[in-house]
């Protein structure tokens, strides 16, 4: 998330659109503290659709079951394609044990163990501006976090009234129960007649404020301030009624509390409970498909107490945007892939999932585009820089094309040759997700590209725990098909203890297989240790290398390597792995280059032996990282506002007066230099430069079209072959094409590619620094077109192929 947007990029697993309707499921297991069964807890699924122009979560209760007497339960439900529908929380609720609960991504099955541990109390009161009680206010809990070394929990939205909001009594407090000793809060309070407020403020970390067991909190309620206005066509001025609005104090925040209002009859509104201060009011687009309304947001200004008058809102049609996301391969659509697309002058953002034919289509205010991101799972995660124009009443049209990971399929048999259903699938290292062998022991994955390191050797790594079944093949490089014939696994055993020597009882530890040099998580299945400290990993597969790590509460974490290559009777005794009490902490402040205090720098802490913590700095620059071990600690601080600034320094737990000094990052090409200009309007400069010689006689009266590319880069090569494609029409339609090879490279090699891909049009290089010379030329993406009038001044640069028929 960024990071309390709460879209936790498993940042997004998606799988494609025939996968749609395959059925996963979540094998749960809820036990206490000691690892006990919970018989009879109330287990709900809730499904969480993240709405970004509202910044807020719709929450369904979706499926609702009782935990056995095991303790455990099972969920079934379709995959989701879509990221802004695959989140859900699975919530765990027995009368007079904390909540518990865990995230579900609905793109694979899981495996998860729930512990209801420890329980607090978050308390305190509300008052008014004057200090007074405020009392009959609500008091409910917006967001939730529980972070941990095996990756954040989290909670959004409005989940259960019952359970997580409250009104404050005749003295103005407030107690919600059952929290999970380790959780962090936020809250929105409202209260008719006074300000609804968040306390969510910081959205960059995934840190909350409120500490469970805090009892002391007070929240401040101010008088409301109020917004009138309507909302009307910019170009006649008509009423519009039925539009809904929202408001944002200041930068866009996630769970304001504030409610959607909707325009009357008269296109009247009104907005009230708001906070002094900056707010922006914004149409919120209504249902599903294109908005009828686009409008810019309306930034005012207002004052506790008082009705600011006369806003207006004005809605216009602008102008519709189509992409289309393409594979690069054969240009084949490619559904629920995740778009970003970024306003260049207002940094607005703006999200939207392809459809079935690979579209995207949106309506936008007029203004410079650029394309941020495109996501899709079992494809690589790149940024974008496409760069669009929107005009008033004019279709734009982009086309990004994404090249997916290989596939690798194949069928998991026993010994006897008979399929194996339920295996538990994985590509190491560098596996896209992990899958599940079907009824007929099929299995279909992604791996990543073959030559990302061409040392490395990776394997299919397939494991039946139930049967204790487990085999490794290796993936040769071009290799599609991978048939896999199981034996019986290595059973590996051992004892977490700690310092002393005695067991430490629930330590989690899981596998990590190790192949040319990296490792890959095995988390999959995470073991719990008996009260005897002992723990058992089943089906690990013969004649590999591996590492056992371990953890937990209140301990650092810690591993040993092992080998099983030489196992004898399929079982391996593994030497004890000591973890040290995470009993210390570290303090410190952290400074920039001239000594002045930095606030919310996010910090963490890892090293051998060490949890991994974080936290961020405060308002004087000032940090804690909590419940750290004895011994060396490299703590980092980063700062990723609009100076990106970052700083380590080694130190020990205990240490009190920790200063990390951070400065801005020397990292070439990471920051944008600065904007190139437009050549739009200008006269086309001249071409010899890249030893392309055009006679008078040549162009007088025709257009010219100049695509710089770089042979180098695969949507440059996949441009070029489609304009190739096009080189009879356009000369046609007296189109001059001139392609420009944006960077040095042989000329050999350019002469044998044009050759082999029969480019009909005059081709240059660029000479000298390439980078300046696109800087100068405006090309601020690759491939870039440039298309001139007849009089040879430019008309139009950075569109699309996709739109050259209509520019012409």
């Amino acid at each position: 998330m960024s990071c309390l947007m709460f879209v936790l990029v498993d940042p997004a697993l998606i799988r494609s659109a025939e996968d749609t309707q395959k059925q996963i499921t979540c094998i749960g297991k809820v036990v206490d503290e000691q690892g006990r069964p919970v018989a009879g807890a109330k287990v709900r699924l809730y499904k969480l659709i993240l709405f970004m122009e509202t910044l807020s979560f719709e929450v369904e209760l979706a499926q609702t079951t009782t935990s056995k007497d095991d303790g455990t339960f099972r969920f079934k439900t379709g995959a989701e394609e879509s990221d802004a529908k695959n989140q859900t929380i699975i919530l765990v609720d027995k009368k007079g044990m904390a909540l518990g609960w865990v995230n579900w991504f609905l793109s694979r099955d899981l495996d998860v163990q729930i512990i209801l541990g420890l329980s607090r109390k978050l308390a305190g009161h509300v008052v008014d501006a004057s200090g007074k009680p405020v009392s009959d206010a609500e008091v409910r809990i917006s967001a939730m976090l529980i972070t941990k070394e095996n990756g954040p929990r989290y909670i959004a939205g409005k989940i259960s009234e019952a359970l997580f909001a409250c009104k404050t009594n005749a003295e103005g407090k407030f107690t919600l129960e059952r929290i999970p000793a380790e959780a962090t809060a936020e809250f929105i309070i409202k209260k008719p007649g006074l300000a609804t407020v968040s306390t969510l403020r910081n959205t960059q970390e995934m840190k909350l404020q409120f500490q469970a067991g805090q009892e002391d909190i007070e929240i401040t309620l101010p008088i409301e301030a109020k917004i009138e206005g309507r909302v009307i066509e910019k170009e006649t001025g008509r009423a519009i009624p039925g539009i809904k609005l929202i408001t944002f104090q200041g930068e866009r925040q996630p769970f304001s509390g504030q409610e959607p209002v909707t325009s009357g009859e008269d296109g009247a509104f009104t907005i009230t409970a708001l906070c002094e201060g900056k707010q922006m009011v914004k149409a919120v687009p209504q249902g599903e498909g294109i908005a009828e309304w686009i409008a810019p947001p309306v930034e005012v200004e207002v004052e506790a107490g008082k009705t600011l008058t006369g806003v207006k809102v004005e809605l216009s049609r602008g102008g519709l945007l189509e992409l289309f996301v393409t594979e690069l391969d054969d240009n084949a659509p490619i559904s629920g892939a995740t778009v970003s697309i970024k306003n260049t002058v207002s940094n607005e953002q703006f999200r939207d999932v392809s459809d079935e034919e690979g579209k995207v289509r949106k309506r936008l205010a007029p203004g410079e585009y650029q394309v941020a991101y495109v996501h899709k799972q079992d494809y690589p995660n790149e940024r974008r820089a496409e760069t669009f124009t929107i005009e008033d009443g004019k279709t734009s049209r982009v086309e990004v094309q994404l090249k997916g990971y290989p596939k690798v399929s194949g069928t998991v048999r026993d010994e006897n040759g008979l399929p194996v259903a339920g295996a538990r699938m994985k590509v190491c290292p560098w596996g896209q997700g992990e899958t599940t062998s079907d009824s007929e022991g099929r299995f279909e994955m992604r791996r990543d590209a073959p030559n990302r390191a061409p040392s490395v050797v990776p394997y299919v790594v397939a494991r039946h725990f139930e049967r204790n079944l487990a085999a490794t093949v290796e993936i040769g490089e071009d290799q599609e098909v991978v048939d896999v014939n199981m034996t019986a696994g290595v059973t590996c055993a051992g004892k977490v203890v700690d310092v002393d020597g005695k067991p430490i009882e629930n330590a989690k530890v899981y596998l990590t297989f190790w192949s040319s040099g990296y490792g890959s998580s095995m988390a999959h299945q995470e073991n719990t240790t008996d009260a005897e400290g002992h723990y058992e990993i089943k089906a690990v597969p013969q004649h590999h290398k591996y590492s056992v790590n371990a953890g937990a509460d209140g301990f650092g974490q810690d591993y040993v390597h092992i080998s099983t290559e030489d196992v004898e009777d399929n079982h391996f005794e593994v030497e004890s792995i000591a973890l040290a009490p995470a009993n210390l902490s570290i303090s410190g402040i952290v400074v920039d280059s001239e000594g002045k205090p930095v606030d919310n720098v996010r910090i963490s802490g890892q090293g051998r032996g060490q949890p991994f913590r974080r936290t961020q700095t405060d308002r004087d620059g000032r940090f804690t990282l909590e419940n750290v071990c004895a011994g060396k600690m490299r703590i980092t601080a980063s700062s990723t506002g609009t100076q990106r600034l970052s700083g380590n320094i080694e130190t020990v737990g205990g240490a009190t007066d920790v200063r990390i000094a951070i400065s801005e990052r020397s990292s070439a090409g990471r920051y944008p230099p600065k904007r190139p200009p437009s050549l739009v309007g200008q006269s086309l400069p001249d071409l010899k430069a890249f030893g392309v010689d055009l006679s008078p006689g040549d162009i007088e009266g025709k257009r010219l079209l100049v695509c710089f590319w770089d042979m180098e880069q695969r949507p440059s090569r996949h441009c070029l072959t489609q304009l190739a494609q096009q080189g009879e029409s356009l000369k046609s339609k007296g189109v001059v094409v001139v392609i420009v090879q944006a960077s040095k490279v042989e000329q050999k090699a350019l002469d044998e590619w044009v050759k082999k891909y029969n480019v009909p049009f005059l081709i240059g290089m660029v000479e000298g620094d390439a980078e300046k010379t696109c800087f100068a030329w405006g090309v601020r993406s690759l491939p870039w077109l440039i298309l001139t009038n007849r009089e040879h001044t430019v008309e139009a640069n950075g569109f699309s192929l996709a739109e050259l028929d209509e520019r012409i």
